[in-house]
């Protein structure tokens, strides 16, 4: 065992610990293949890492799969609530206290196959007419922080990519590895987009706590997460869910 190892180990048994018998609402979002439901069954790599979490810090609250917009503003508005996974970027920073991250991926826009669109700068994708972009999502929340005009807001991502795969927009924000589970969730070909050269930005999932959960609570979550990445947990989680 290395040092820092041992030095984790320590830390997480001298950090306090919460009172376990404390409500904690677990909220999923869905975003494959870090988060999706099948058969019933909460899967991917989100609600796999807050399980071994879980068990580690003694927490025996029930993940529950959410919409998007409720779960995000359930998190901000009401008492003990866990959002993951979400985006970190600086127009949410203080909305939340954070843990992780639990993911990161480059971000670069798509376009319908065969589209001759050029699309190799920024410039170039604040020129184009439409992109589509989730309601009060990273891209959508994102793109506008960037000075982005041209957006078409919807529902879901699943819709964003059917726009696409339709005509209905130019292009649509999504990450390297995961755009291929999203689209497909969506019952889209994958092979229906084709990447730009235009990378956005590089992107990190986290879990999100509402404002109230102690400190205590958060480097507790923090300090077993990091565990996780020592001992190999993590790189087996993300193996085993992405496979393309």
């Amino acid at each position: 065992m290395s040092i820092w190892s041992v030095f984790l180990t320590l830390c997480f048994f001298l950090v306090p610990t919460q009172s376990f018998a404390e409500q904690m609402h677990l909220k999923v979002v869905q975003y494959p293949p870090l988060a999706y439901e099948e058969a019933g069954n909460l899967k991917g790599v989100a609600p796999e890492i807050v399980a071994k979490i879980q068990a580690m810090v003694q927490d025996t609250n029930t993940q529950e799969l959410t919409p998007w917009l409720r779960a995000f503003k359930d998190t901000q508005s009401q008492p003990m609530h866990a959002l993951f996974a979400i985006v970190r970027i600086p127009e949410r920073e203080n909305l939340f206290k954070w843990v992780g991250p639990i993911f990161g991926e480059d971000d670069y826009f798509f376009k319908r196959k065969g589209n001759p669109l050029v699309v190799k700068t920024l410039d170039d994708a604040k020129k184009v007419k439409r992109i589509a972009v989730r309601k009060d999502g990273y891209t959508h929340q994102a793109l506008a922080a960037a000075g982005f005009t041209n957006l078409d807001v919807g529902p879901t991502y699943s819709t964003s990519f059917k726009k696409l795969a339709e005509g209905r927009v130019d292009l649509v924000l999504m990450g390297k590895k995961t755009h291929y589970y999203m689209v497909k969730r969506a019952g889209i070909d994958s092979d229906s987009f084709e990447r730009t050269t235009c990378k956005f930005a590089g992107s990190t999932a986290w879990i999100a706590f509402s404002l109230d959960v102690p400190d205590s609570t958060i480097q507790k979550w923090q300090t077993a997460l990091e565990q996780l990445k020592i001992n190999g947990v993590y790189d087996e989680i993300m193996e085993r869910n992405f496979k393309h």
